[in-house]
């Protein structure tokens, strides 16, 4: 029977996770691909609500 994880265990992985997808969206366009104003808000309106869950889990983990 494996052992399941801990509350620690899963808000570290979700953190990582997050930060996989904070990267992601910060990294740079295609040459040619500039974003539009529109993506380029959605790319950092999506940044905020990572950090904002980042900051959650850090206060949920007291």
């Amino acid at each position: 029977m494996s052992e399941l994880p801990t509350l620690e265990d899963m808000r570290r992985h979700a953190f990582a996770l997050l930060g996989d997808a904070e990267d992601w969206l910060r990294s740079g366009w295609r040459e040619g691909a500039c974003p539009t104003r529109e993506q380029a808000e959605a790319s950092r309106d999506a940044r905020e609500a990572i950090q904002k869950a980042k900051n959650a889990s850090d206060q949920a983990a007291g």
